[in-house]
């Protein structure tokens, strides 16, 4: 397989080399990263160059990590891109990466008409091959994934957009291989001053060998953007998710945040966010489990973010509270960005994430150096 990928990367190569004739060369940042969380030192490195035209790139990215682990390993990636005609355009990617005890190799072919007016189109294929190196209780498999995305805009303030996937991954062991298909679907609404949107999902997996692991998992999200006045806009958004597993268990949670921006200027912002999440269903019809199983009240989330946009300086910073199960915890977060002349800098303080779960945890430096 690996052997057969790099023929067709070489062969698609010869027939590109001769568009590089009319663009440009041009090199990523060179970014460097230092953070310290969880009693572990992270160091990345990372940068990349490619040649641009109208017509064509060819761009090379890296990535280097001292704590590269099977779910963040140090990469080389390169991707081509042609266009075939007006705004239908053709790409091939290609990516190794390797880890302390397996390595990947991955690769994606696409088809894609960009524009949406009236409509785009995307289909794609992509693969990924895991090989173990050896030692500890990794497995190698072969992921598979065929995706097709169309876009339809009838108007200019209406965008509908509709996604449907499949992929496959195999394990040498049945028991873990599976099959997942995907749909979705987004509505986006635009008129001034409001803009609504919408994004309604459902996914299958199914493990042909073991059906106790199966599941089916649905999600609705609604979001709302007003712009009350020049200083003053208001973000909010609404998610449902609900998963059934092949053993009858059924959970549901609701989720709301909303972001009011008051007062918002060149200069400065301030933020007044508040989050608040709940399970509203749970169904175990096992008597075991029923006993084991609670519904926990609900999480709430409240803080306020002020950003202080003064150059050559960016500041932002935020006070953050959790109220879950009748317990108070909260938090502090601060990120402050530099720039000189071509070196662009980011200094990160954040112990205990911030107001969002997914937010950075820890401390970092992270400096970028503009080649170009």
């Amino acid at each position: 397989m690996r052997t057969a990928l790099w023929r067709v990367i070489g062969i698609l190569l010869v027939f590109t080399a001769p568009l590089a004739v009319r663009g440009e060369w041009r090199a990523d940042p060179l970014a460097v990263k230092l953070k310290w969380g969880e009693e572990q030192a992270q160091i990345q490195v990372g940068g990349g160059w490619g040649y641009y035209e109208p017509a064509f790139y060819w761009t090379h990215d890296l990535r280097w990590r001292n704590d590269a682990e099977p779910d963040r390993p140090s990469y080389y990636q390169t991707q081509l891109r042609r266009r075939i005609s007006r705004d239908w355009w053709w790409s091939l990617a290609g990516r190794y990466a390797v880890a302390p005890v397996c390595d990947f190799r991955w690769a994606e072919v696409a088809l894609e008409k960009t524009l949406a007016r009236p409509w785009g189109f995307r289909v794609w294929g992509t693969g990924e091959w895991r090989r173990v190196k050896g030692g500890g209780t990794l497995e190698d498999y072969d992921w598979h994934l065929l995706g097709s995305r169309l876009r339809w805009r009838p108007l200019t303030p209406l965008q509908w957009q509709s996604e449907l996937t499949r992929e496959a991954k195999t394990y040498p062991a049945p028991q873990r291989s599976s099959v997942k298909t995907v749909l979705r679907n987004e509505l986006a609404l635009r008129f001034a001053p409001h803009t609504f949107s919408g994004r309604w999902a459902e996914s299958v997996r199914v493990y042909p060998a073991n059906a106790w692991k199966n599941y089916y998992y649905r999600s609705l999200r609604l979001a709302w953007n007003w712009e009350i006045s020049d200083n003053a806009y208001f973000e909010g958004n609404c998610g449902y998710n609900q998963q059934s597993q092949g053993s009858g268990k059924t959970t549901g949670k609701l989720q709301i945040t909303g972001v009011l921006a008051y007062p918002s200027t060149r200069e400065y912002k301030v933020s007044w966010l508040c989050s608040a999440a709940k399970t509203v269903v749970a169904e175990f019809p096992f008597p075991v489990e029923e006993e084991e199983e609670e519904l926990p009240p609900a999480g709430w989330r409240f803080g306020l973010r002020w950003q202080d946009l003064t150059p050559p300086f960016t500041l932002r910073a935020e006070l953050f509270g959790i109220w879950d199960e009748g317990i108070l915890t909260g938090g502090w977060a601060a990120r402050l960005q530099g720039h000189w002349w071509r070196t662009r800098w980011t200094l990160g303080l954040a112990p205990r994430g911030g107001f969002y779960p997914s937010a950075e945890k820890g401390y970092w430096v992270e400096v970028k150096y503009y080649l170009d």
